[in-house]
């Protein structure tokens, strides 16, 4: 099998001849390393995020891009202009330095530039994409987060989320209905489009969030939307990284059909036996922690080994990536687990 027959088999319930290893493409290590050559011979694949949809904004709306120094750093800025006023973001090296909302005032502007934002399908540009890439690369459609998740993740962070939610429970409420319907227009257009398996970009943990508002404004999204792109012959797969026990339940009973960078303690706290036990159905798509890696190279075998027993003792509904970030060690330690799953390739011949 190759790169895409493997995720194939692997997207539908089905046993690989090798358990897939995959690197997000923006991981990716220089592709003409001799070693990164000899990893894609050995079955290593990377995953393209290359989008079904484009977006389009009002007149009204002026998008600015700016490089700037803070406290002698480079930062990027970028502000929004709209008739209500002006949101403003910061960045360093792709971290949040400043979130776009802050105050009242801030949810009202961004409710505004949702409600002005125009989605349209972009199937060429991804089929294009798609056949350009080499022999070890798929693209994979890939949408953004849920409505509160995009909130709490891209708009507000963190730190000021759950005093918003509090402070401006109206504000919040609005931006979030806003970017419901601007959710169902996504989904309709990916389940029009291209491509198997979807990825929505959740980076869901739940010690952000909890069981309450999980059930109150992730699982009615799940429940509504997530059927349409499964009638029309995806996978729908959720950016979980993070700790997960206290909501198992509640994702056991959610239409998701892949956890995607599923990664056991310490960052997060199911392992995969675990994990398999409350969703014996789910597919995984695990992340091997990053500290794993600095293991010497035979319990680093050892421990992919146990993994495959623990997620998938039949060579079944499991693949593991890296997609957190590439590790430091990458050059030594990953030939030794592409080892290890070619080992265990010949316990399911």
């Amino acid at each position: 099998m190759d790169l895409r027959e493997q995720l194939a088999a692997f997207w539908a319930g089905e046993r690989p001849d090798q358990i897939p290893y995959t690197i997000y493409q923006s991981k990716l290590p220089p592709v003409d390393h001799p070693v990164v050559q000899q990893m894609f011979a050995g079955g290593l694949g990377v995953t393209c995020f290359v989008p079904t949809w484009e977006v389009s904004y009002d007149a009204s709306i002026e998008v600015r891009d700016d490089a700037i120094r803070q406290d002698g750093r480079p930062l990027h800025r970028q502000t929004w202009r709209t008739p209500l006023g002006e949101i403003v973001a910061t960045w360093a090296e792709d971290w949040h330095q400043k979130y776009f909302l802050e105050t009242a005032e801030d949810y009202r502007v961004m409710t505004y530039i949702v409600e002005h934002t125009t989605l349209a399908p972009a199937y060429e540009s991804f089929l294009e994409q798609d056949a350009a890439l080499p022999p070890y690369a798929v693209a994979v459609p890939r949408m953004g987060r849920t409505p509160l998740q995009t909130i709490l993740v891209d708009y507000a962070g963190l730190g000021n989320f759950a005093l918003h939610l509090y402070e401006y429970e109206d504000e919040v409420r609005a931006l979030y209905e806003a970017l419901l319907v601007q959710f169902r227009r996504h989904v309709e257009i990916v389940a029009g489009g291209p491509g198997r398996y979807v990825n929505v970009l959740e980076n869901f943990t739940a010690e952000t969030l909890g069981p309450r508002r999980y059930r109150e404004f992730l699982l009615p999204v799940y429940e509504e939307c997530f059927p349409v792109l499964q009638a029309a012959g995806k996978v729908v797969g959720c950016h979980y990284d993070g700790q997960l026990a206290v909501v198992k339940d509640l994702v056991a009973g959610a239409p998701i059909d892949l956890i995607e960078s599923l990664t056991p303690p310490p960052e997060g706290d199911l392992t995969l036996a675990e994990a398999r036990a409350a969703w014996p159905d789910k597919l995984f798509w695990a992340h091997i922690n990053l500290g794993c890696y600095d293991l010497p190279a035979g319990e680093l075998r050892r421990l992919v080994l146990e993994r495959i027993e623990e997620g998938a003792p039949d060579g079944r509904r499991l693949a593991f990536e890296v997609s957190e970030q590439l590790p430091a060690r990458w050059l030594e330690s990953m030939p030794v687990v592409l080892d290890a799953l070619a080992e265990a390739r010949a316990c399911f011949a």
